[in-house]
């Protein structure tokens, strides 16, 4: 047989050299989040129905396996040494990974594999292919290109570098098992960084494979009698559980197991992250995940049937929604959500532009008596969707909406087919638990994607990928991020007419007798008798501000010859009580330059303020001077304050924001 061992590719001299910053795109989030999200993400899309075009869960749920056991029990150096063969030069040149003393001793190790998913089909021996049903080549010989479709979870095609991500060793290795010919495969990667060895530069990525003709490295083949055997071992070394059906299964040598500052693989850190991110497909019977924590105890599996049990180990001191008890309250909101019949939705043609919008606002306002008293609102909320060059198309998600008065705030859970967006939060100040489902099916689900990073955490309404892509992509967004708060705005609304307490927390009365009315003495004359003095004239206003499209326009106000050089800009949006401006938060929006609004000056710099909803206006020339920006969420009012601002000397970054 072909010498099985890691090899990488030898750079040309020409060649410029690269580096790798994938991790970059996932933030901070803890590698148990990252490995959850990305690992299952990945299995739910490479689902057998999915691909054959089934209704979801024909097939039966889609498994996903965590097994823990080589942490606690590694494989023993002498069964290891195969699986590092070649590797150690190269780590050595990089810096990166164990020392040579843990490289020749046992192997700690971490699986994910799944099953009820096609594997890695297509032609193993493809290095350029525009077929996004080759799934082997979008796995292993593509980093930031994805084959994926609309209807998919993932886009980037940087979901799988969460595997070496999560290894020390920076590389994993694959076996998989395929649906469509039944062939089984086996084949490493490892994502280093341009390196030398000697006087030869060698390229970031290596792979444990066989050599095939022009410095191909290609798949060890279960078909192919000389690689049999290997492919036997590894499966029984690792203990993988799932290859005698289609599916792919990931082993991640020297993971991650924490220390010091680092984040670290383990068991209760992954079930919280299975809770957070995927409980509505665990739910609803798409999703089954096991969790073999490798210390004796029996494997956790997490179903329909078997998830309100993880509640029973999360810290109880724990607030918001991470608490056990808000959890237990979605799971039962969720099982009430996915059961409900179709007539059990409020069907609204478009979403109601708060109270103005009257006519639609008024088959929301007939509900406050069933929301009041706590019971589930679902919604069925229409919407259109346009490609550029595209025609209009028709679309909806659904919202669920339960009052809660036990909430110390508001908690809202955003889903996209069947991936959790945590990275949204609108309706903190209202007593409410809010699920906002986007079938995965739906063109809405692909401009929401489109509008995603890579990590998949949020919605960005400004993001270049999106407004490509998407006409009037900004507002629509916007809309769907802000709905349970356009619901809720109304649904709390106080009724029309007289309000006996409304100055009850100003003006206290006890209900008993009120102090006998005395009138004081009669005001006396002013100056001694003499005319009022005239009044100063008022001032002329320094800026106009109008309303245009989704936003508003500041210009110079008419009559004004001397406007001040630099002005302060405040927004908000209006709330019930209180001031909008102090209320803000960054989650309403951003006036900076990485935010989700369009600033466009003219006549004018503009730097960023001191808070997300305030620029500064500089060097304003008063002949050319307007300012407008656009975005806002349309069914939300805006709240604009410019005043003049004392400073002119401004030095700005290259950020925006002032020095």
């Amino acid at each position: 047989m072909d010498t099985v061992k890691w090899r990488f590719r030898e750079m040309l001299p020409r060649e410029i050299n690269q580096g790798t910053v994938v991790g970059e795109f996932f933030g901070d989030e803890p590698i148990n989040t990252r490995l959850v999200r990305e690992a299952i993400q990945n299995s739910l899309d490479a689902s057998i129905d999915r691909t054959l075009g089934n209704p979801a869960g024909t097939s039966g749920p889609v498994q996903v396996r965590f097994d823990l056991t080589g942490i606690s029990n590694p494989l023993p150096a002498t069964r290891a040494a195969r699986y590092l063969a070649g590797l150690e030069p190269h780590l050595t040149a990089t810096g990166v990974g164990p020392d040579a003393d843990a490289l020749q001793g046992d192997l700690p190790y971490v699986v994910v594999e799944d099953a009820g998913t096609t594997g890695l089909c297509g032609d193993w021996r493809e290095y350029d292919t525009a077929d996004s049903r080759n799934y082997f080549y979008w796995f292993f010989r593509n980093i930031g290109l994805s084959g994926k479709g609309e209807s998919d979870s993932g886009s980037w095609g940087l979901g799988k570098w969460v595997f070496p991500d999560a290894s020390l060793a920076k590389g994993y290795i694959s076996v998989t098992k395929r649906y469509d010919d039944g062939e089984t495969l086996l084949m490493g990667q490892s994502v280093l960084t341009k390196h030398t060895i000697g006087p030869q530069r060698y390229a970031p990525y290596g792979y444990l494979a066989v050599a095939g003709v022009d410095g191909q490295s290609l798949p060890l083949r279960r078909s192919a009698p000389e690689h049999q055997p290997f492919i036997d071992r590894c499966v029984a070394d690792f203990g993988l559980q799932l290859r005698s059906e289609p599916g792919l299964s990931v082993i991640v040598p020297f993971p991650r197991i924490g220390g010091g500052d680092d984040d670290g693989i383990g068991p209760a850190e992954l079930i919280d992250a299975i809770a957070r991110n995927y409980f509505y497909p665990v739910i609803a019977g798409r999703l089954v995940i096991t969790l073999d924590a490798g210390d004796g105890s029996p494997p956790v599996v997490l179903d329909a049937d078997t998830i309100d049990g993880i509640t029973a180990n999360m810290d109880e001191n724990a607030a918001g929604e991470q608490s056990p008890d808000s959890y237990r309250k979605l799971f039962a909101m969720c099982r009430e959500c996915i059961t409900l019949p179709e007539t059990g939705y409020h069907r609204l043609p478009a979403l109601p532009a708060g109270n103005a919008d009257a006519d639609a606002a008024a088959a929301v306002i007939n509900l406050r008596p069933r929301y009041e008293n706590g019971e589930l609102l679902a919604f069925h909320i229409g919407a259109d969707v346009q490609r550029k060059k595209g025609e209009r198309v028709d679309t909806a998600y659904r919202l669920y909406l339960q009052r809660d008065d036990a909430l110390a705030e508001g908690q809202d859970y955003y889903v996209r087919g069947t991936l959790s967006i945590p990275g949204i939060d609108s309706i903190r100040r209202r007593p409410a638990r809010a699920l906002l489902v986007v079938d995965e099916n739906e063109p809405l689900a692909a401009m929401l994607r489109d509008s995603e990073p890579a990590s998949h955490t949020t919605w960005r309404p400004q993001t270049r990928r999106v407004t490509d892509r998407w006409v009037a992509s900004k507002r629509r967004i916007s809309a769907v991020r802000n709905a349970p708060a356009t619901l809720l705005n109304i649904l709390e609304a106080p009724p029309e007419g007289l309000q006996k307490d409304a100055f009850a927390d100003i003006f206290f009365w006890d209900g008993g007798n009120l102090p006998e009315y005395r009138p004081g003495p009669a005001p006396g004359p002013v100056n001694g008798g003499g005319p009022p003095p005239t009044p100063p004239p008022p001032r002329p206003r320094d800026f106009a501000i109008s309303q245009s499209g989704s936003g508003f326009r500041v210009t110079v106000a008419a009559g004004n010859q001397r406007p001040p050089g630099a002005a302060v800009l405040r927004v908000a949006y209006e709330t019930a009580r209180g001031n909008p401006f102090r209320i803000w938060r960054p989650d309403d929006f951003s006036l900076h330059h990485d935010g989700d609004l369009t600033v466009s000056p003219d006549g004018c710099r503009v730097a960023n303020g001191k808070a997300g909803n305030e620029l500064l206006l500089l060097d304003i020339d008063p002949e050319r001077f307007a300012v407008s920006v656009q975005g806002f969420a349309p069914e939300r009012d805006v709240v604009v304050r410019v005043e003049r601002y004392a400073g002119t000397d401004v030095e700005v970054d290259d950020a925006g924001s002032p020095v």
